[in-house]
């Protein structure tokens, strides 16, 4: 298996994984890491739809991930 196809499994089982999880903050989090193995992939691969799509993601989870640190602060 090349390391493209490793990547993309990992981060396959990754996001599904965060399916499962109720707690939103761990979910998040663990979303973010998927997100994150998929533009690697996507960087791997030079598709630039996969880039653009996971580094939305990941700003949008590191956001939500933030807001929900500070409400937890508050």
């Amino acid at each position: 298996m090349e390391l493209l196809e490793v990547v993309g499994w990992i981060a396959t089982l990754i996001v599904i994984s965060s399916f499962l999880i109720n707690d939103m903050l761990r979910l998040r989090t663990v979303n973010l890491i998927g997100a994150f193995c998929w533009l690697i992939y996507g960087i791997l691969a030079v598709s630039s739809s996969i880039i653009f799509l996971n580094i939305v993601i990941v700003g949008i989870q590191s956001f939500k991930i933030w807001k929900l640190i500070q409400n937890a602060k508050s």
